[in-house]
């Protein structure tokens, strides 16, 4: 829908262009004017341009397909440049042409009145045709549409240049024609190095500046980002490209990691609306303490699902730094012992080779307990329920005990308590409280196996 009103704006000026050239034409034959003949031929130009700008708009509404990954936006940047070719050869033989008529004498020159009316009413439809333009540019972002309007705004000028040009003619100083078309000339080759510029520019893929910093610096604050480590963009018509890179802790899991991607790709579009975005995570360098570190390098081996209960103790031993690591892995519950072992040594060594020196690593293989099913016995159980909500509120740091489920999986007994704290506590206070209620549930309540306390702020 936006496009089509792009091919509307396009061919409406078109038609208009059309119609100025004809009366431009025939106003040369009739005065002889080069003035005159450079506007005239100024419009041919812009009936060439703008039925380019009429064929861009219309071939970059296509969709990528197969052979077009990215789309047809860049047809428009193609006219464009093609703009620039046309107008730059126009205009250096309206220049030759000035200036051997400078060189040689001036030749009669006629500038009737209905010449300069024309010239001027030409001026006025070209400024209400660049306002057109320059709207349908802005609106529809189109560098095909932005180039077109550059070309008609030159042309209001010019066609000034023309009127005084003709004037001074009937003034009785016929070299001032040949003189007015040199400055036409001039304006029109500004127009088409400006249009040249910015077409070559986007054909060539070089990154617009200030839309690359908004991208990097919509992804380096992105939720979970610790650097925008590599940020590309590139234009192809109204659509910006990007392609980012962002490091992430060395401890992302897979999910984490989809997760932050997709933010980076939300703060884009909210910065830069439209754009489309390739995001890749990396793990940032020697991030993280030593335990983040050993936990990282555990996960990287092939084989290992999940890594916790990471200790790293560092002491004196003859005066040398010596670390002793010590660590939790799950594997497949199928895994055999002699598989395991290799694991384990795999994950040694891991762990051994990323924190260097003097380092000891004993790991302790784990099977991945398998999904269970269970049900919720908390209504025949509000001996436990009782009991577990008078130990949660002996604690001082909770201040409410509002939830608590009892279920059964192969008669095994799980507990999970939802409590309330002050919202200030450190996490460190919080992990301690529940660590006491657990250790006093099991105390109670032999039978039950897993206790889970989720702490919430008050």
């Amino acid at each position: 829908m936006r496009r089509s009103r792009a091919v509307r704006a396009a061919a409406l000026s078109l038609g208009i262009t059309v119609a100025l050239a004809l009366l431009k034409l025939a106003t040369w034959a009739a005065t002889g004017s080069l003035a005159v003949l450079s506007q005239a031929l100024d419009s041919l130009v812009d009936v060439v341009a703008l039925g380019l700008v009429f064929f861009g708009v219309r071939l970059a509404e296509k969709p990528a397909d197969e052979e077009h990954h990215y789309g047809h936006a860049k047809a428009e940047n193609l006219v464009a440049f093609a703009q620039t070719l046309v107008l730059g050869g126009l205009v250096l033989w309206v220049a030759g042409q000035s200036v051997l008529r400078l060189g040689r004498g001036i030749a009669p020159v006629e500038a009737p009145a209905y010449a300069l009316a024309l010239l001027a009413a030409s001026g006025l439809v070209d400024a209400l045709r660049a306002r057109i333009l320059v709207a349908a540019a802005r609106r529809e972002d189109s560098d095909a549409l932005r180039a077109g309007a550059l070309n008609v705004v030159t042309d209001v000028a010019t066609a000034g240049v023309a009127v005084v040009s003709l004037a001074f003619v009937r003034a009785g100083a016929p070299e001032a024609d040949s003189i007015g078309a040199l400055l036409v000339g001039a304006g029109v080759l500004y127009a088409a190095v400006r249009l040249g510029r910015r077409s070559v520019d986007v054909l060539m893929d070089r990154a617009p500046a200030a839309r690359r910093e908004a991208v990097a610096r919509a992804a380096a604050g992105a939720a979970g980002v610790q650097e925008a480590r590599r940020v590309r963009v590139r234009s192809a018509g109204r659509q910006l490209f990007a392609d980012v890179t962002v490091t992430a802790d060395r401890t992302t899991t897979l999910e984490r990691a989809h997760d932050i991607a997709e933010a980076v790709e939300r703060e884009i579009e909210r910065e830069v609306p439209g754009s489309d975005v390739v995001v890749h995570v990396e793990p940032a360098a020697d991030s993280g303490g030593l335990v983040e570190r050993a936990q990282a390098a555990a996960s990287k081996v092939p084989g290992t699902h999940e890594v916790h209960n990471v200790s790293v103790h560092a002491f004196a031993d003859g005066g040398r730094r010596a670390l002793h690591v010590t660590l939790h892995a799950k594997v497949p519950a199928h895994t055999s012992l002699a598989e395991a072992h290799v694991l384990s040594e795999g994950i040694e060594r891991a762990v051994a080779d990323e924190l260097g020196g003097d380092v000891r690593v004993d790991s302790h293989i784990e099977p991945m307990a398998p999904t269970a099913l269970g049900v919720d016995v908390t209504g025949d159980r509000r001996d436990l329920v009782d009991d577990v909500q008078r130990i949660a509120l002996e604690e001082p740091d909770v201040v409410d005990c509002h939830e608590v489920v009892v279920t059964s999986s192969s008669g095994a007994l799980a507990v999970v308590a939802h409590v309330r704290g002050r919202g200030s506590l450190p996490l460190a206070r919080i992990h301690d409280a529940s660590e006491r209620i657990e250790k006093a549930v099991h105390a109670a309540h032999p039978e039950v196996g897993d206790v889970l306390i989720h702490f919430e702020p008050a």
